[in-house]
Formats: structure tokens, C-alpha cells, sequence
């Protein structure tokens, strides 16, 4: 199984960049994750725009086509979620890499409940299926934990295997 990890947040010591590397190490080894690296460098969605030939979208597309399932972390910025993660799925909107897809929430907060239900809303706007029974939050708001600190939790390990083998499950039994 394929699960490709979206990080909302393009801040080099990012938490939830750092929880899904946690998440990708966790993962049994019957689900391959890779944490996608497009978010930060696609240009600026518009309709009138090619959804090919940019090496960035092209990339973008591949992945998430290639995904049997989204695990996504995102911060909460003013209320909302991070404007390069709309951006990204905004250019999913003219292909069909996106259709049925199933995707979980992965929190690193709990304050970032506000951004993390409104995305999820436009991810299934989207045609997105959301795994609500595996989407889980990991306290690290606050943290200075590093990968190692994370997977070392005992709690916090436990809690990511079980919601990756639960989205793995979810995801098998959809047939993907």
C-alpha cells in the first residue's frame, strides 16, 4: 500500500512535517509512506494555468495519483489552514489524481481542530474520502521533540501506529 504524507506547513523544523517522518518510520512494512516535498515549491494555482508541463504540478499529480491514501498534517494559521496547502489541492482540481481518495488527519495540535475540520470539509468537497475513525492527535504543540524523541514516546508511537494501521485497514476494505 501506498500512502503518500502532505505537510501543510513549510517551516523547516515544522511539527507536522516531523510527526509525519515519525509517522512514515512507524508505518508497518506493508505500507510504503513518502512525505511529498511539492507543497513548497508549486507555483500559484490558476485556472487558466497548464496542468501539465510544470515539472512541480507534474510531480504533484503523479504523486497523489499514484497514493492509495493522504495522510495530512497541517498547523492552524489565524483560524484557518496554510494558503500553499490549498494551493496544492487547487491544482488537483482539473485531474483525476484526486477522485475517491481517501485521506486521514494527522494533528499535532489540538488547537488546530478549526483548520483541520475546515480542510477536511474541502477535501471531501474535493470528492475526498475522509478516514475519520484513523485521523488522531499527537501533543506536540510546544514540543521541541525531534523525530527519534517522537517514535521513543512510547504514547505517542503507539498512538501514530494504530491510526496508520487503522487508515491502512480502512483503506484495504475500499477496495484501493
Amino acid at each position: 500500500m501506498r500512502i503518500l504524507g502532505v505537510s501543510g506547513s513549510l517551516r523547516e523544523a515544522s511539527t507536522n512535517t516531523r510527526l509525519l517522518v515519525a509517522a512514515k518510520q512507524l508505518a508497518p512494512s506493508e505500507v510504503k509512506m513518502h512525505v511529498t516535498s511539492c507543497v513548497g515549491r508549486l507555483p500559484l494555482f490558476t485556472p487558466d494555468a497548464q496542468t501539465s508541463g510544470v515539472p512541480a504540478v507534474d510531480e504533484w499529480v503523479e504523486e497523489v495519483r499514484s497514493a492509495d491514501g493522504i495522510v495530512i498534517s497541517t498547523p492552524e494559521y489565524a483560524g484557518g489552514y496554510p494558503g500553499a496547502l490549498k494551493n496544492a489541492f487547487d491544482w488537483l482540481v482539473g485531474t483525476d489524481a484526486y477522485i475517491d481518495k481517501p485521506f486521514m488527519l494527522l494533528k499535532a495540535s489540538p488547537r488546530s481542530i478549526l483548520a483541520q475540520d475546515t480542510f477536511a470539509k474541502v477535501l471531501e468537497t474535493m470528492s475526498g474520502v475522509h478516514i475519520e475513525s484513523a485521523s488522531v492527535t499527537i501533543p506536540l504543540l510546544g514540543t521541541t521533540l525531534d523525530v527519534p524523541d517522537i517514535i521513543e514516546n512510547r504514547e505517542f508511537a503507539e498512538a501514530i501506529r494504530e491510526a496508520i494501521l487503522q487508515f491502512a485497514s480502512d483503506v484495504k476494505r475500499r477496495g484501493i
